[in-house]
């Protein structure tokens, strides 16, 4: 039994309820009056009178589920998603109306890749452990993906292959099988084998944008690996078009840029970030890659200004790792750690309970059905916390040390610059360097501190070549 149908079971068997706002006193009455509201795209009357259709009687009762369902897409009307996808849930998980598991599951597609949901109940604790067949094509390729996606993750090869090789192809989740397959060949390190499958991927027509994205950045890193940094570049450049607000996407460009041996169009990727729109991101690697840009180019001033910029932008962090205080409590790398990958979406998801919690507050739903989604919200909020806070501590604790292994890096690259210039102005081993682009006449502008964000990647920094010949 679903905690839902844990929570329902209860309050149903309460008996009959009052009649709220014109909502009828019969349970019978009022599910019809709950399908007139419906229609009538009255979605709080018709939530009111849906819940109380099902006060009074368990669920057994033959309208029960008809109930939730009506209940579901009035939650999903309001704005209340997450109520939505548990009522969604009770319905497919408990199969006492077979006829509305089609309608179940599809609802909990939508709100499944529609945007932040409780992925550990919804996916992790049905979509993928649950045995359903029978469902039209392309919500058994939806099932099966997330099926075939567990069994992967869980290293159950056979079962994952079997799975995912027998999606129908027409559907959706067939080419996002394909990219998980070629990220299992990465994983065992068959990158020929990858890149193949991501080709075809691009080749076999317009992809979901975020799909797309994904193979596009996945190619671009494997030409990374390959040292095939022209092509990476490419990739890059095509990528950035699709996902302008990335910031970590402007890094790897920079870091591309720099092994293809074009040190000022690196520069001008760095200072990029340095725009307000990127203020958040919390990546110390940029810092030695300035340094490191900046010493190609025999800049050794700037450039040892450049490492120790570390400590000036992140310093009340690395202060705080210092002092021993525990790296989930210390605000920026906390901060840091929630916008990460692994902890961004289940922050998502706390932030989505905390504002439709607020919603039913402002929603005329009755005292019944109201009082009970407070209660349902305060139950998913602790449990979401709680999850949230492990995730941090986890991410926290690779955030510091990132920190602390970068400003170790800058210790050893302030000593190479130390050596270096004992040394003469000779080029660090690399690529040949990129040759100067011509300055359009004699044009300058001067700036303080203004950042034009639809430019931002074409920035180049011309920095004069302190370097001489061997």
């Amino acid at each position: 039994m679903s905690r839902l149908a844990r929570l329902l079971v209860p309050l149903g068997l309460l008996g009959g309820c009052a009649s709220v706002g014109g909502i009828p006193a019969d349970r019978d009455a009022a599910f019809s009056y709950a399908v007139e509201r419906l229609q009538a795209a009255d979605h709080a009357r018709s939530a009111a009178a849906a819940w109380a259709s099902i006060q009074g009687a368990g669920p057994d009762d033959p309208r029960h589920d008809r109930a939730l369902r009506l209940l579901a897409v009035d939650a999903r009307a309001l704005g209340l998603s997450h109520a939505a996808a548990l009522w969604y849930l009770d319905i497919a998980e408990s199969g006492r109306d077979p006829t509305l598991l089609p309608d179940a599951v599809r609802g909990l597609q939508a709100l499944v890749e529609g945007g932040p949901h409780d992925a550990e109940t919804l996916v992790e604790g049905f979509l993928a452990t649950s045995e359903l067949a029978g469902l039209p094509s392309d919500l058994q390729a939806f099932v099966d993906y997330h099926r075939g996606l567990r069994d992967a993750r869980q290293r159950l090869d056979a079962w994952a292959d079997a799975r995912l090789a027998g999606l129908d192809p027409r559907t959706p989740h067939a080419r996002r099988a394909q990219w998980l397959q070629a990220v299992r060949q990465v994983a065992r390190r068959d990158v020929a084998g990858a890149q193949a499958i991501l080709e075809a991927l691009l080749a076999s027509g317009p992809l979901p944008p975020d799909l797309d994205a994904d193979v596009q950045r996945a190619l671009a890193r494997l030409a990374m690996e390959a040292g095939d940094f022209t092509a990476a570049v490419g990739r890059y450049d095509a990528l950035r078009r699709q996902v302008p607000d990335d910031p970590e996407l402007v890094l790897e460009m920079a870091w591309a840029w720099f092994q293809a041996g074009d040190t000022r169009r690196t520069l001008g990727l760095l200072l990029a970030l340095d725009a307000p729109v990127y203020q958040a991101l919390i990546a110390p690697d940029r810092f030695l890659l300035e340094a490191m840009a900046l010493r190609r180019l025999c800049q050794f001033g700037p450039a040892r200004q450049a490492a120790v910029r570390l400590r000036a932008r992140h310093g009340a962090a690395l202060q705080a790792l210092h002092a021993g205080v525990a790296p989930a409590a210390a605000p920026p790398v906390r901060d840091a750690a929630r916008r990460r990958p692994a902890v961004a979406p289940l922050a998502a998801f706390v932030d989505v309970l905390e504002r439709e919690a607020a919603r039913v507050e402002a929603l005329p739903l009755g005292d019944a059905l109201a009082g009970w989604l407070r209660g349902l919200y305060a139950d998913s909020l602790a449990d979401a916390r709680r999850r949230l806070e492990a995730a941090l501590a986890r991410e926290a604790d690779a955030v510091a040390g990132e920190l602390l292994g970068a400003e170790e890096g800058v210790d050893l690259i302030l000593h190479e610059l130390g050596v270096a210039l004992l040394r003469g102005r000779l080029r660090p081993d690399g690529p040949p360097e990129a040759a100067v682009a011509e300055e359009a006449g004699d044009v300058r502008f001067g700036f303080t501190g203004e950042f034009w964000t639809d430019e931002l990647d074409a920035l180049v920094v011309v920095a004069e070549d302190r370097c001489i010949a061997p």
